[in-house]
């Protein structure tokens, strides 16, 4: 390891750019060498130098201007070090679609129409506009960590453009109506081995639908003392998304089905609400957990489309999907309009109740901790769906009796005939001597 410079250790050079002397081994032999560093930017070299320095790259590395490769593999560790809570994700996506494309490309000469490449790439490849924008955003968290460093001028991702994306039909995801909420957390698994599964599962639900929507990383991370655990009248929510902690009061309705998953765990003080519980991991926090296959198999068995076998102690498929009756089929099955239920349904619920009750947005966005109005308002317009009686046509005392007739006669063509409006334009009415209605 070199011997630490006065300063920085940096020399410039006007036709070679930022310069230092470094310990480097050359036929085995450790010598002091003067290294070129590859930039012509101060807080760069200075970065480039202390991986030098530590053994992190070597001289023939360190002189050449960085990767697109290797800068996205340190800025992920950058950003998995500030707790970014997408960067895995962020870093999987660009790993998979702008790595073989940009790879080896040195990022000061990566440009916007090369950006543009690589979220064309994505749409060609059948991903969803979604996941385009996904990747567009992994790409500026890059450029831009490398613009507050100095190795790039400009970041290429802020003039990138969407590309033109197929027509996508968006469908709802099915929630519980509370008449099958009901059902489900009154029922009790027959089977020993999985009742502490469903019950806990249905606490999940119970807690998710009533307190404040929770994600499953909200409830995987709530902690026993972030509870009123003398009578469970107020709590604190995590918001592990948006790293923003927030206090509700906690419903009269929520409270006896806390306070009795309180008393099944021995009535703790600390540790977690829902640990995991069994394997190496027991007691410690559920990560890569999605409680959405357990929740269909449970929902199949509370409406009978699976039952129990005493005898053979086994649940027996009793329907198949053909004999699914049609809300049988919205809750388990992707349909022409609908995809099947999974556990963040009950957030949707929730938001969704919200909107029902005539709560403002403003309150709305508070109670289930949504930062974004665009994303709030996703969860409620797609439940939109009565159309209220004011929207509806005013037919005076004949409202609701008139119908058209059942059989139109041959010389029914004179029914409709072609009209000239005042002003020229050419209408179609009915005539004057139509049915009274």
């Amino acid at each position: 390891m070199a011997r630490p410079l006065k300063g920085d250790g940096l020399k410039w050079d006007e036709k070679r750019g930022w310069l230092t002397r470094a310990m480097v081994t050359i036929d085995g032999v450790r010598v002091r060498k003067v290294v070129e560093l590859g930039t012509r930017d101060r807080v760069v070299a200075r970065r480039k130098r202390k991986e030098l320095v530590s053994g992190k790259r070597t001289p023939e590395s360190v002189s050449k201007a960085e990767t697109f490769a290797e800068a996205a593999e340190r800025v992920h560790k950058l950003r998995v070090a500030a707790g970014v809570k997408s960067a895995k994700d962020e870093h999987g996506r660009v790993k998979r679609f702008a790595v073989p494309l940009l790879g080896e490309l040195a990022v000061t000469t990566i440009d916007t129409p090369q950006i543009n490449g690589v979220l064309d790439a994505v749409r060609d490849a059948g991903k969803s506009k979604q996941t385009v924008q996904h990747v567009r955003q992994g790409l500026r968290a890059i450029f831009a960590e490398l613009k507050r460093e100095g190795a790039v001028k400009a970041n290429p991702v802020d003039d990138a453009k969407l590309p033109r994306m197929p027509a996508e039909k968006r469908k709802e995801r099915t929630i519980l109506d509370d008449a099958e909420l009901a059902a489900y957390l009154a029922w009790e698994s027959p089977s020993k081995a999985g009742r502490y599964g469903v019950l806990e599962r249905q606490t999940l639900a119970a807690v998710s639908r009533m307190f404040g929507g929770q994600r499953a990383g909200d409830l995987h991370a709530l902690e026993w003392p972030h509870l009123d655990l003398e009578d469970f009248a107020y709590g604190a929510i995590p918001r592990e998304k948006t790293a923003t902690p927030q206090m509700l009061t906690i419903p009269e309705m929520l409270r006896p089905i806390l306070r009795a998953w309180w008393e099944r765990q021995g009535c703790p003080t600390e540790g977690l609400v829902f640990p995991a519980a069994r394997g190496k991991r027991a007691g410690e926090r559920k990560t890569k957990v999605s409680h959405a296959r357990a929740l269909k198999r449970d929902l199949r068995r509370v409406l009978g489309i699976e039952v129990w076998d005493a005898d053979r102690e086994q649940w027996i498929e009793e329907r198949k999907p053909e004999s699914y009756t049609k809300r049988e089929r919205e809750l388990f099955t992707e349909t022409d309009y609908s995809l099947p239920v999974d556990f963040h349904s009950f957030r949707r619920a929730f938001n969704t109740a919200l909107a029902d009750a005539g709560v403002n947005i403003q309150v709305a966005m508070r109670l289930s901790g949504h930062s974004n109005p665009k994303t709030h308002m996703r969860y409620v317009m797609s439940r939109v769906r009565t159309i209220p009686d004011a929207a509806l046509p005013n037919l005076g005392e004949s409202q609701g009796v008139w119908q058209l007739p059942a059989k139109l006669d041959d010389d029914d063509s004179e029914t409709f005939k072609d009209l000239s409006g005042v002003d020229g334009t050419r209408t179609r009415g009915l005539r004057r001597d139509r049915p009274a209605l």
